[in-house]
């Protein structure tokens, strides 16, 4: 068995289903884990966990190649859903400075073998897109992305100002529906998060990573998100109190947690108590997965 302080993860993502929790990871850690897969821990308290097991591997003729992120899976419709972000193997040549997407793949159980959905990203894929995440409203799915990395390294692909997005898909996650919308872009939020020098212009950084959505009591709908790291990863949150994915969206001005730690999602344990899980620190290898018991205050949470 593994502790939870043992185990290097990047972005986790869990989920409690049937008396265990499941910990979605892509992050590579030893030789018996590979760069084009994603893994999963089990649990029954969230504090020792079984060796990682590979539940999804891109093949070796898909549109995606290696270095997956941000995987997380969501129960829908009877099934589970995994949401990773892949870079498109026609712009790999590049490295860093890749196009990618969300890949959707889908199982009947939380650790068996998923299947791609589609051969291609759910994102747009005109856009660089990273971290998509489920949202259902009134019955509508919606993938919400993080249209930013690498924008500051390919002008072409993307802006400089991070921003979050969300596109429509059909009922079965297959397929977009209709044109992808803006919900905010992150300079809105009124702080510059990274300097850079690109070539011989000195810009601006305003990152966008990790959008996740939650209900809250209110009716409001709280998005939390991280902005790339500049010495200090932040879990910072909007607020649509009209209760609509279209907004409008509020700042909050507190951050949830500004300790270097951050790609928050949030559950809730067997007991009913919700939990904030990010990894912390924002310092290679050092990333570890952290659980907050966290409550409403007004319309965002608070960690107590």
């Amino acid at each position: 068995m593994l502790k939870t302080e043992d185990i290097r993860v990047r972005d986790p993502y869990i989920v409690a289903h049937e008396g265990k929790y499941y910990l979605y990871s892509s992050t590579v850690i030893n030789d018996k884990m590979n760069d084009r897969s994603v893994y999963v821990y089990v649990s029954r308290d969230c504090r020792e966990w079984e060796e990682p097991k590979a539940i999804f591997t891109i093949p070796d003729d898909f549109w995606a190649d290696c270095e997956l992120w941000a995987s997380e899976v969501h129960f829908y419709r009877g099934k589970f859903y995994l949401f990773v972000s892949v870079p498109d193997k026609s712009t790999t040549a590049r490295g860093l400075f890749c196009r990618r997407g969300t890949q959707i793949a889908v199982c009947d159980t939380p650790d068996g073998t998923f299947l791609p959905i589609a051969d291609r990203a759910a994102t747009p894929l005109t856009q660089s897109c990273i971290d998509g995440t489920l949202y259902i409203e009134n019955d509508t799915p919606y993938i919400v992305y993080s249209r930013d990395w690498p924008s500051h390294f390919v002008k072409e692909l993307d802006a400089y100002d991070g921003e979050i997005w969300a596109q429509q898909l059909s009922p079965d996650l297959a397929e977009p529906v209709g044109e992808p919308f803006i919900l905010f872009a992150s300079s809105s939020a009124g702080r510059v998060w990274t300097d850079l020098t690109i070539g011989t212009e000195n810009t601006h950084r305003y990152g966008s990573d990790a959008p996740f959505l939650s209900r809250l009591s209110s009716g409001s709908l709280l998005l939390t998100w991280s902005p790339i790291p500049a010495g200090n990863y932040t879990v910072c949150a909007a607020v649509s109190k009209s209760g609509s994915i279209h907004g409008p969206w509020q700042h909050l001005e507190k951050p949830i947690f500004d300790r270097n730690g951050g790609h928050a999602m949030f559950f809730n344990d067997f007991d009913g108590t919700r939990k904030m899980c990010i990894h912390c620190p924002e310092r290679p290898p050092e990333e570890r997965a952290r659980i907050f018991t966290v409550v409403e205050d007004g319309d965002t949470y608070r960690i107590v």
